[in-house]
Parts: structure tokens; C-alpha cells; sequence
């Protein structure tokens, strides 16, 4: 008998006897190819990141910053490329961009999480804070357009005019993830130490640290500090604010379904399947043909432009299966499950902001969030935004309200973090307000940064006056 008759054997023995056929390529889901980013040997990961310590800078450079992609922020600006680690422990490579008023050293340190959501390296901060409008990247789905951290940088200037230095992490790390859990918080920690360690701004592990996100800059928010005190016991972290964590991404589903910001939800599900093979296969299945266009289309496009192409989507429309029974498939189950609240009691105090009709972070699983910190015996302060009452979700989002209305208090609440020198609160105190941004001193903060914008228009220094 010959090799191949024997092999033909074997195979026919374990068909019968498993009832198993090897047929990986005929289950397998068609790749999907993401654009490529502008060519850029700064992202370029050494031959030896294995053997760098996380948070070791790899590369530097200079950079210009502009707010909303146009206005030129008149500020020294450097991106620091930095070893840390991806998802599955392995070394990775991330940047963060660091600003610093004009001429200054500063001594204290802001790490403002952008809210990305995307799984794209164009829609990261480290591009969309220095970059004018962004190439056309998949001309035929339209062009991409401008990430959020280009918009964000608007509240991170508020650091700047307080003379600290602010970083904004790439915190999806090198692959440009979103979603995954804990490794946000490894990339912004070490995109702490990384600041720390770059000698011209001469900081150390010393220098007071705070940390501020929203929405999906919130989600990296949260896991910094549960993974702090294990990943960077050192770091010397005053407090963090972050506004609508979503940490129970079920009830984020059902909540925005059919919502003006409903386009999250084919963004979110990409971005999980990103993580997970096994994942994607399994909602693949029970996708209809326009949910499936839908959801890979997302990995092409900045989360604006995803949100503004599925405007009130609707999970029904594109399963084939009720969302119940989607949602109790093991796999999908499991990874919605390992993204949700984890238990881990953070050591640095929070400050936690959310809407009590929030749709895109309902605030549900916030409460489960907070209770989970306090339960541990963290200190947390929590703000439950009765503002706006009772919008109508397709036609107003308490989630584009919030980010505005709740700054004011929770960049207050980081100054006095971040200019204690007593100990931290304990504790925690959990309040229902009408709107923290009507207390005297948001409206104070508000008009701070209105100044600040006004500034940047004008091409004035921001920070440089007398603190």
C-alpha cells in the first residue's frame, strides 16, 4: 500500500471515528484587509523591543499640534515611540504625543485619554493631534474622516493652561485595538513611564500624575488604574476622572440600539471580532448579508464617520437569529464577559461621571462599575448627571451632552488631585445632580475653556503665564 493510500486510510479511520472533517478553509471568514497608514518608519517596531522594559522610549521626534486637524496649538510638542505590552503579553510599540506651554518645564503631568474607537493608526491621537485633514485612505466607501482625539484636544488644553504637561496615549497599542481589556491601561501607564523617562521635560516617578478619558477614552481610563497597582506600583498617580466607562457592553447594546449614536454598535462588534477569530466567525454566521457589509466596513473609517454612516442602526435588521440567542452564543458570550467589570479595586481615587439617560453607557453598568470600586474600598466620587431629563435618542444624545456638561466638574475635581498635598479622600460619595456643570466653579472651568480655545484660534501660547 502506498503513502498516500495509507494516509487516505488514517483520514477515513478518523472520520468514522470522530465524526470530525478538517475543513479549516471552508469555515474560515474572508480576512479583512484594513487601509494601509501613511507610510511612517516612526512606528516602525525594533528588532529589539523584546529587550527594552516597558515604558523605555524606542524613538523621538518633534511635532506640531493642531486642534479639531486646523487650528495650530501654540505649544512645544514631542511623540515619544515607547515599548509596552499588547494584548497577549507579548512586547508591543505605542506613542504617545506630549505637550508642554510654550519655553516650559513643567513638573506635573496630565494623561488624557482620547476616546479613538477605531481600529485604525490615522484616527489614533498621535495622528489626529498633528495632522491636517486625513488622506483618503478607501476612496471607494468615501473618505475618512477626522478622529475624535483632533476634538479632544480642546478639554486636554485645559491642562496646558494649568502649566502641566499632557500626554495623549496611543492606547490601543501598535495593532490599534479597541475594546480589548487591560491592555489600554498597560499602554497608558507606560506611556506614563515613558514621559517620565524622556530627559528633556526631566520628570521622574515622583512627578504627580493624573489621568482623564471619556466614553472610549474612559474604558482605557478605567483599566489604568485596576491595572496600576500590579503593572506600575511606582507611578506616582494623583486621581482620575473619566466619564461613561462602558464596562457592560450588553447593556450598551441594548441601550443604543436604534439611537442617534447606534453606528457604535457595528464599530464595537469589528472591533471584537478584531481581537477574536473565534469571535468573528460566530457572529458571522448570523449576520445577514447587510449586517455583515456593515460591521466589516467600520474597520475602514474613523468612529465619526462610522457613527454618521449607521445612524440609527438596528441590531434586528442585520441578525438572523433574536439577540438573545446571539448574545448566548459561548464565544460571544464569553468575550462581551471578559470586557466588563473585573473586579480589580484600583488604589488611585476616581472621579466618575455618567448620565442617568445615558444611551451609549447606560448607567446601569456604571453603577456596577462604581459598586465594584467601593465594595473593595476604593475612594470614588460619583456624579450621576440627571441632565438632559429626557431626551428622545434619536433625536439627542445624553452622551454628546455630558462630555461637555460633566467637564467642568471633573477637571476641577483632577486639580485639586492634582495640587494636594494631604492625603487622598476615602471612601466613596455617590450623588444624583441636576448638572455638575452648573456648580460655580465648572461654570468658572467652562469659561477657562472657552479662553483657552480663543487662545488657540489666535496662535497665542497656552500655559506660559504666571502659576
Amino acid at each position: 500500500m502506498g503513502v498516500r493510500s495509507i494516509a487516505a486510510l488514517i483520514s477515513a479511520i478518523v472520520v468514522v471515528a470522530t465524526g470530525f472533517v478538517a475543513t479549516p478553509a471552508a469555515q474560515a471568514v474572508p480576512a479583512i484587509v484594513e487601509p494601509a497608514p501613511p507610510a511612517d518608519s516612526f512606528y516602525d517596531r525594533p528588532a529589539d523591543l523584546a529587550s527594552m522594559k516597558p515604558g523605555e522610549i524606542v524613538r523621538t521626534r518633534t511635532t506640531s499640534i493642531r486642534s479639531l486637524q486646523v487650528m495650530p496649538v501654540n505649544v512645544d510638542a514631542w511623540q515619544l515611540a515607547y515599548r509596552t505590552t499588547g494584548m497577549d503579553g507579548a512586547p508591543d510599540m505605542t506613542v504617545t504625543t506630549v505637550m508642554v506651554p510654550r519655553g516650559k518645564k513643567p513638573t506635573k503631568l496630565l494623561s488624557y485619554q482620547a476616546a479613538a474607537d477605531s481600529t485604525l493608526r490615522i484616527c489614533q491621537s498621535s495622528y489626529a493631534a498633528t495632522k491636517g485633514g486625513p488622506v483618503d485612505l478607501a476612496a471607494k466607501e468615501g473618505p475618512l474622516t477626522f478622529g475624535m482625539p483632533a476634538a479632544e484636544l480642546l478639554f486636554a488644553n485645559l491642562g496646558l493652561q494649568e502649566g502641566w504637561a499632557v500626554s495623549m496615549p496611543d492606547h490601543g497599542g501598535g495593532d490599534n485595538r479597541f475594546l480589548t481589556p487591560r491592555q489600554p491601561g498597560w499602554a497608558v501607564l507606560d506611556g506614563i513611564r515613558a514621559v517620565e523617562n524622556f530627559t528633556r521635560l526631566g520628570m521622574n516617578a515622583k512627578t504627580p500624575v493624573t489621568l482623564w478619558g471619556y466614553s472610549g477614552g474612559a474604558i482605557a481610563s478605567s483599566w489604568t488604574i485596576e491595572e496600576q497597582p500590579t503593572y506600575a506600583p511606582e507611578l506616582n498617580i494623583r486621581g482620575a476622572a473619566f466619564g461613561a466607562p462602558e464596562r457592560d457592553l450588553e447593556a450598551s447594546l441594548r441601550s443604543v440600539n436604534t439611537s442617534l449614536l447606534a453606528g457604535l454598535i457595528p464599530l464595537a462588534l469589528s472591533s471584537l471580532g478584531k481581537d477574536s477569530e473565534e469571535f468573528r466567525a460566530a457572529l458571522d454566521k448570523v449576520l445577514t448579508p447587510e449586517g455583515r457589509a456593515r460591521v466589516n466596513a467600520t474597520r475602514s473609517h474613523c468612529m465619526p464617520q462610522n457613527v454618521v454612516a449607521n445612524l440609527w442602526f438596528d441590531y434586528n435588521r442585520m441578525l438572523t437569529k433574536p439577540v438573545d440567542e446571539v448574545l448566548r452564543i459561548p464565544i460571544i458570550a464569553k468575550t462581551i464577559r471578559e470586557r466588563g467589570v473585573s473586579g480589580r479595586v484600583p488604589t488611585v481615587p476616581a472621579y466618575v461621571y455618567n448620565g442617568i439617560t445615558e444611551e451609549v453607557a447606560p448607567i446601569t453598568g456604571t453603577d456596577k462599575l462604581v459598586n465594584s470600586y467601593c465594595k473593595g474600598g476604593a475612594s470614588v466620587t460619583y456624579r450621576r448627571e440627571e441632565f438632559p431629563p429626557n431626551p428622545v435618542k434619536q433625536l439627542m444624545t445624553t452622551h454628546g451632552t455630558v462630555v461637555v456638561t460633566g467637564a467642568g466638574g471633573a477637571f476641577n475635581w483632577l486639580k485639586d488631585r492634582m495640587n494636594s498635598t494631604g492625603p487622598a479622600p476615602s471612601g466613596c460619595d455617590i450623588r444624583n445632580v441636576f448638572s455638575s456643570g452648573l456648580e460655580p466653579a465648572a461654570i468658572g472651568t467652562f469659561g477657562q475653556a472657552i479662553g483657552t480655545i480663543l487662545a488657540s484660534l489666535v496662535g497665542a501660547p497656552i500655559g506660559t503665564g504666571p502659576r
